[in-house]
């Protein structure tokens, strides 16, 4: 079984050669093979097929249209064949180079010593640059190897691989609202104390009401560099904050911190993994992207 294995993937890549360099004589100078052993091998898969693939003249060579059709699978499987040799070539590499990651700064904020620290600590051989930049990088063009990005995203030749999901909600600490009471409607939130981290949202917060995004555009009276430092202040009572759900967990089961405005609250973003496509992910891009993998799911997909 393995022997015909071998010999019908042979038998492919001999087609393949011939009809790329259009001739037996180029694709045995390409391949740095005997022309004869080219032409047994198309000949055994024309005879295995029970079709002609290719017309043969003293001058040319041209395929016949089951050999133009033939090609094209052939080209498929070959390169199937090839990532999947790529595949165990990298299982058996250890990640090594720069890594350059893009992600929101929530995103980068939450992943950093939860993910990127123990992935430093792991593999001593990789350098992480992780940029936080508002703008969306074009990963091909600038030398990217991996984007975390929350969806929907944009149709485009990426290969993306969903993680989990986020969640970002509206708090505030009971005492904040004893003395200025609980907002009922996004409205509301111009007569209240904001606290919000500029770098990592627009000036508008989001609120769905009958099923349709609305934004609405709010004044900090505290802005702070990071929701770690957002929940804190919350926790203080300088106002509300919006926050992805990580990071207020542990003031929530304390009862530091109480949801506002759930029912006016989006639901959550799909969270992917985006990188360029190329068959098979580098030692680097690998181990990360497992690693996140298993993060989102131990904290059961969502942050």
């Amino acid at each position: 079984m393995a022997y015909q294995l071998e010999q019908s993937l042979g038998e492919l890549a001999a087609f393949v050669a011939v009809a790329d360099a259009q001739g037996f004589t180029a694709a045995a100078h390409k391949l740095k093979a005997r022309k004869a052993t080219l032409s047994e091998r198309v000949q055994r898969l024309e005879q295995r097929l029970g079709v002609t693939l290719m017309v043969r003249t003293t001058r040319a060579l041209r395929l016949t249209d089951e050999g133009q059709a033939y090609l094209d699978h052939a080209r498929r499987a070959l390169a199937t064949v090839r990532d999947a040799e790529d595949a165990v070539a990298a299982a058996k590499a250890r990640p090594s180079g720069v890594l350059r990651v893009t992600a929101s700064a929530a995103l980068a904020g939450t992943l950093l010593e939860t993910v990127v620290a123990r992935y430093l600590a792991r593999y001593r051989d990789v350098t992480v640059d992780l940029d936080t930049s508002v703008r969306r990088i074009d990963l091909a063009r600038e030398g990217f190897d991996l984007a975390i990005r929350t969806g929907p995203l944009e149709e485009s030749s990426l290969i993306a691989r969903r993680l989990g999901s986020s969640t970002c909600g509206y708090y505030a600490s009971p005492a904040y609202l004893a003395q200025h009471g609980a907002p009922q409607r996004p409205d509301d939130l111009a007569s209240h104390s904001l606290v919000i981290v500029p770098k990592s949202e627009q000036m508008e917060w989001p609120f769905v009401a009958n099923g349709r995004t609305r934004r609405v555009p709010v004044q900090a009276r505290l802005t702070v560099t990071s929701f770690e430092l957002a929940a804190r202040a919350a926790v203080a009572g300088v106002g509300i904050i919006r926050s992805p759900a990580y990071f207020v967990g542990p003031y929530l089961s304390k009862k530091q911190l109480v949801p506002v405005l759930s029912a006016w609250t989006p639901p959550g973003l799909d969270i992917f993994a985006v990188y360029p496509p190329g068959g098979v992910l580098v030692p680097k891009t690998r181990a990360l992207v497992d690693m996140l993998i298993a993060w989102f799911t131990r904290h059961g997909k969502g942050v």
